[in-house]
């Protein structure tokens, strides 16, 4: 099941990308953009909480959710899951570009892993009946 694999493999490094910005907010400490960006215009901007809580939060709740999803064997509601946080990271991704008009690197990887997540989510779906 070498798509199990990779969608593990991808959970996992969407767990170190969102932990990794959940620390440095706990920290209080400035993002370092690899993109030469302020990803702080973007982790701090008025968008960066849904109903109260902390989007990396939420990121970082989905990819433990699809892990504990993946490993019961449920793809169904796997592949819901991860469409609904495709539809909210591309959201996300159309307001860095046109309204902060700034970009998080972190965040642009997460939603490419989110993509990935889905896409590998599908195929599962699609090959467990």
């Amino acid at each position: 099941m070498p798509f199990l694999a990779t969608f593990v493999v991808l959970a996992i490094a969407g767990i170190v990308n969102a932990g990794y910005l959940v620390y440095k907010r706990r920290e209080e400490k400035p993002l370092v953009c690899p993109i030469n960006h302020d990803c702080g215009a973007v982790t701090e901007s008025r968008w960066s909480n849904t109903l109260g809580i902390r989007n990396e939060t939420l990121g970082l709740l989905l990819y433990i959710f699809c892990l504990l999803l993946a490993w019961r064997g449920n793809y169904a509601l796997l592949f819901l899951v991860t469409g609904v946080g495709l539809l909210y990271s591309i959201f996300l991704v159309w307001l860095q570009i046109y309204v902060i008009k700034n970009y998080c690197f972190y965040c642009l990887i997460s939603a490419l892993i989110v993509l990935l997540l889905f896409l590998n989510a599908f195929y599962l779906w699609l090959t467990a009946f």
